[in-house]
């Protein structure tokens, strides 16, 4: 039934049946799909999403609201109640964003004006990402909440960025997107990570992206040691150098220097116990189906194997040597 077709039905009853029709759908409306597409919310705050809409304002007059918007997000006003921020305004913070990124993504990314709007939206996507994990907003939620993942918001960044050449310099504002603090339920950081990479057009490109990641991870490593003397926590230190490093790894590997990037993978790669950091190796090398490299990997170290692993090796004995 097309909309037109449907609202030419719900004309035909008055506001009691229409009310036991709307109560009848939602009950059918399993509890998963009520929370992906926030039913409740929609329905709480219908007439806040469904007022006409506002004319455009001047990209100048919405950099002044967003960089006051992000000014008050920085000091904690969506987080909790305050007398600069209503608790209205707190609730209905998903629609003011989705407002944001609407107008924003609509400027041309070539465009001087795309330019100024493609950092306003790394400035809100960095907020989005660290309220993921930090309380910033009343939701945790924070990609889900305005509608748009974050994979699907860092490839738009990556996108918008290298629109302007794949220069140091755009390379090196993408490569600071990386590392960013990712909605727990999604495990996103390396999508985002594999998303980037696939923006990589030539070997110069993939060289230098190599460069400074390891410049990074040597940072990092400094300042976890550091961290480490002083018993601060190192959880987020130690998973953004295992993303690096992982990003090396796959990088090399599609540059054919394997070796290389197997090796850099073991100076730098801990998760948690040598058995998990192979595993975690062996199944990137899976990935990428090198089965050759996966055996001498395999057969490299002496370890206690789990038995998924211990399958594996020998299917892919078979595979490559029959």
């Amino acid at each position: 039934m097309l909309v037109s077709e449907l609202k030419q039905e719900l004309e035909k009853y008055d506001k009691k049946e229409l009310i036991k029709i709307a109560a009848e759908l939602y009950k059918r409306v399993s509890k998963a799909k009520k929370e992906e597409y926030q039913i409740d919310e929609f329905i709480k705050d219908f007439k806040l999403q469904t007022k006409p809409q506002e004319k455009k304002v001047s990209l100048s007059d919405l950099q002044n609201e967003i960089l006051e918007f992000l000014s008050d997000v920085d000091q904690g006003y969506y987080a909790s109640p305050n007398r600069k921020v209503s608790k209205k305004e707190r609730s209905g913070c998903r629609f003011k964003v989705k407002r944001y990124y609407k107008e924003l993504i609509s400027y041309d990314a070539g465009s001087m004006e795309g330019v100024l709007a493609t950092d306003l939206l790394i400035e809100i996507y960095k907020r989005i990402s660290r309220g993921s994990n930090y309380l910033l907003f009343a939701n945790w939620e924070t990609f889900r909440a305005i509608g748009v993942s974050q994979y699907e918001y860092s490839n738009m960044l990556f996108t918008r960025i290298l629109n302007r050449g794949h220069s140091e310099n755009t390379l090196k504002k993408c490569i600071g997107l990386l590392g960013l603090p990712s909605e727990p339920y999604e495990s996103l950081s390396r999508d985002v990570y594999d998303t980037f990479i696939s923006h990589l057009v030539s070997s110069d490109d993939k060289r230098f992206v190599i460069q400074v990641l390891m410049e990074k991870v040597e940072e990092l490593s400094n300042t976890k040691k550091e961290y480490e003397k002083q018993r601060k926590q190192t959880f987020y230190l130690k998973e953004e150098i295992n993303d690096c490093t992982m990003c090396i790894l796959d990088i090399s590997i599609l540059l054919g220097e394997i070796d290389k990037g197997i090796k850099y993978y073991h100076k730098y790669y801990d998760y948690s116990t040598a058995e998990v950091n192979e595993y975690v190796l062996l199944e990137e090398l899976e990935r990428y189906e090198l089965y050759s490299e996966w055996i001498q990997e395999y057969e490299r170290h002496s370890l206690d194997y789990r038995d998924t692993l211990q399958e594996k090796y020998k299917k892919f004995k078979c595979k490559t040597f029959n």
